[in-house]
């Protein structure tokens, strides 16, 4: 039985077409009309310049194939015809003294398709053609079909000005198909726009109804969500962890305040829906407490592999730590533990899963990881280097030793000496200086306040300084500030009077771009690689070397971009989650 709305729907749709398919009507008459007036002015033109005498010359038989006014007329029906872009056959015909009609001339060639020679009867003429003999009265005809096709004609009767006799009527045919298609497309218009409402119409009914659906489900959810909130709130609700349950449809019956407040997704849109992945992923897919609730191992050997194993504390449950990138501002790490929900006689009803933000633990633990090998790497270079010097300051002492005293050779061994050992104080210093890299948790740095605290220390003159950081924040070891220390020492000693220091950033592909730039002289292109390398440099060598190993800990590099003898330029490289804004209304684009 058909409902008051579906009815309601039927007849406003068939309002719509019955209109649509009206003006479709209207408009391909209206095209039809428009080239039939086109097809008969152009007709007219074409006939003016058709000479009545060349015409009375004619025989209307064979005879006239050696005719000059015929070979002159048959040359006018052609560049008539190639003049006129719609036409298929151009031609002039007579009537005998009997009423039959013939061909005097027309504008195809001799053994082609369609030709007629002079005299050829026209057999399928149509009554409205006849007609023209007497009425002298331009007009279209047809469609009419005969030998060669399907066609429109615009005629125009040729007169004698004189006596008023019809001595021919001139012709154009044209392509009947050519011309439906040409009223067809002239009625598309209208008909799209007629299926454009339609589908807007549809549309509109289709949404209203899964607003209804929609509202249904809704009032099933809050019901759900009652009853879960009476069974579970004493649970799950105080917790801190973020705590949802599903029962063994997968349909969500429990979602705590701290994940609502996570996710951002209301536990009255989620209670009673499948849309717990919504939380966690952009597309669907299973979640570990979906694996569990299945004991689908495959998909969970899929999906997180080694990093999912059996839980050591509680039976039945699985945990693993996992990094989600879409998750919050800058990607965020859960430790994620999903266990049987069970009913007092021990059957799994469903499953809980309950999630912790490990994100800064995990950063701090990975850094420290890398300070480690850091540390070492340092120290490896450090003991090589002592050791080396100490070598040779053995050496020296054993030449000194065997030199006489006032022996002016000893002067030079002393003096040797005394380098060797200045060398292991800068390298002792060295080591004393840097000696914290990665000892520390890495934290959130404000940039923009460690260049101008730097700026400060080293005593800018005569430098303009300008920052367009306000509100970056870079996790990283707390010596980041040496690195910005570097940058501005080297700006000032080796930029060869430089007037201006500029920092700025960009954001490309998630990664922020930091950039350091003055106005020196820049790196030559042969050292932008190099000067990152241990030992390479006018002083110690190792001041940008340790800035790359400082940034490194916490996955950020830098390069020289910059054009020699116009600037230095300086690109730090900060992946995705290790910079925020300090500012909430900053934006990241």
């Amino acid at each position: 039985m058909i409902s008051r709305i579906d009815l309601r729907v039927i007849i406003i749709l068939a309002v719509i077409i019955g209109i649509g398919g009206c003006m479709t009507l209207v408009f391909m008459y209206h095209k039809d009309a428009q080239l039939r007036e086109q097809v008969l002015t152009e007709t007219r033109l074409a006939a003016a310049g058709i000479d009545l005498d060349t015409i009375r010359n004619f025989h209307g038989s064979d005879a006239d194939l050696t005719n000059p006014a015929y070979i002159s007329m048959k040359e006018k029906m052609v560049s008539i015809k190639a003049a006129e872009p719609l036409s298929r056959f151009v031609y002039i015909m007579g009537q005998r003294d009997d009423g039959g009609v013939f061909f005097y001339v027309d504008s195809e060639s001799p053994g082609t398709d369609g030709y007629s020679p002079p005299g050829q009867d026209y057999t399928e003429v149509s009554d409205q053609v006849r007609e023209l003999f007497t009425t002298g009265k331009a007009g279209i005809v047809g469609p009419t079909t005969d030998r060669w096709g399907t066609w429109i004609s615009g005629l125009l009767p040729i007169q004698d000005p004189k006596t008023g006799t019809i001595i021919g009527v001139f012709g154009i045919d044209i392509d009947a198909r050519n011309w439906t298609l040409i009223t067809l497309y002239a009625g598309v218009p209208p008909l799209v726009g007629t299926l454009l409402i339609v589908a807007i119409f549809l549309s509109f009914i289709t949404i209203n109804r899964r607003k209804d659906e929609e509202n249904e489900k809704l009032a099933i959810s809050e019901q759900a969500y009652r009853e879960s909130e009476a069974r579970l709130s004493a649970i799950l609700q105080s917790s801190p962890a973020f705590q949802f349950v599903i029962d063994q449809n997968h349909t969500v019956i429990s979602w705590n305040r701290a994940l609502e407040k996570f996710s951002g997704i209301p536990a009255s849109e989620m209670i009673g829906t499948k849309n717990h992945w919504k939380a966690f992923f952009p597309t669907e897919r299973p979640l570990l407490v979906d694996a569990l609730l299945d004991r689908n191992f495959q998909i969970l050997n899929e999906l997180y592999g080694d990093s999912c194993h059996p839980s050591d504390l509680i039976d039945g449950a699985y945990e693993m730590t996992r990094y989600y990138p879409e998750m919050k501002e800058n990607g965020i790490w859960l430790y994620i533990l999903a266990a049987p929900y069970k009913n007092d006689q021990g059957e799994i009803i469903g499953a809980v899963e309950t999630l912790i933000d490990v994100t800064e633990r995990h950063r701090a633990e990975e850094a420290v990881k890398e300070a480690v090998k850091k540390l070492n790497l340092l120290s490896s270079i450090t003991r090589h280097d002592i050791l080396n010097k100490i070598t040779m300051l053995q050496g020296l002492m054993m030449l000194i030793a065997e030199a006489v005293e006032h022996d002016p050779e000893s002067s030079e061994y002393v003096k040797m000496g005394k380098g060797a050992i200045n060398a292991i104080k800068k390298q002792i210093e060295f080591t004393r200086t840097y000696q914290d890299i990665g000892l520390n948790k890495p934290e959130w740095n404000e940039i923009s306040d460690i260049i101008l605290n730097v700026s400060k220390e080293l005593i800018i003159k005569d430098i303009s300084l300008s920052i367009s950081l306000d509100g970056i924040q870079v996790y990283a070891d707390p010596l980041i500030r040496k690195v910005f220390y570097n940058l501005m020492d080297n700006s000032i000693r080796h930029g060869e009077g430089i007037t201006r220091i500029c920092c700025t950033y960009d954001i490309q592909d998630d990664t922020l771009v930091i950039r350091y730039a003055d106005d020196g002289m820049g790196v030559s292109p042969d050292e932008k690689t190099l000067i990152f390398e241990k030992g390479y440099g006018k002083n110690s060598g190792l001041g940008m070397f340790l800035a790359r190993e400082i940034l490194s800990i916490t996955h950020i590099t830098i390069r020289e971009t910059g054009e020699y003898q116009k600037g230095a330029l300086f690109e730090i490289l900060v992946p995705k989650g290790m910079y925020r804004f300090s500012h909430p209304e900053q934006s990241l684009s």
